[in-house]
């Protein structure tokens, strides 16, 4: 077993988290260009139910790695990195994690604030906040600006993912990877 790679549950984690964050992020670009009510006429009428039940796992998935990185740290990087690539790749990181927690929170609270309820599959959540239209505005506002960001990192993220495997075969990669 290598000890430079994450615990399985961990990479678990990273695959469920980054399979749901793309999704919601292509979706939420269709909720940008064509509104949600174009969008459902696209998908049908439940593509907001699965973008706010994806929500909720993000946010679950966002929180346990919160806790797993705080925890238990990382592992070592073999061979270790130098500071101009490490300081970068914790600052993406870090941001990213904070992102995933932000942004479906910001989702829930401007969907309580426009007065709808929130729904992880079939169960309805609690609407955490009263009905208040500016609110709403605002909190969508935000959590839309959280997705551009999260867009930017994840494709930072994946620039690095390259440059490691294709570019400097460093083997960082295997770190995370399910195999």
């Amino acid at each position: 077993m290598q000890t430079n790679r994450y615990g399985f549950l961990r990479r678990i984690l990273h695959w469920v988290g980054a399979l749901s964050v793309l999704g919601l992020l292509a979706v939420g670009m269709l909720f940008f260009f064509f509104g949600v009510e174009g969008t459902q006429k696209l998908f049908g009428p439940d593509v907001l139910k699965y973008h706010k039940s994806f929500g909720v796992v993000v946010l679950i998935v966002g929180v346990l790695v919160l806790f797993m990185r705080r925890s238990s740290g990382i592992p070592p990087y073999d061979p270790p990195l130098t500071f101009l690539l490490r300081w970068p790749s914790k600052l993406v990181h870090w941001l990213m994690i904070l992102a995933l927690i932000a942004m479906p929170i910001l989702g829930w609270l401007g969907t309580a604030a426009a007065g709808h309820e929130v729904q992880f599959f079939n169960w309805t959540l609690p609407g955490i906040i009263g009905k208040n239209d500016v609110w709403a505005k605002t909190l969508f506002q935000y959590h839309l600006l959280v997705g551009w960001v999260l867009m930017g990192l994840v494709g930072v993220h994946l620039l690095g993912a390259f440059v490691h495997g294709k570019v400097a075969h460093d083997n960082i990669n295997s770190r995370m990877s399910l195999l």
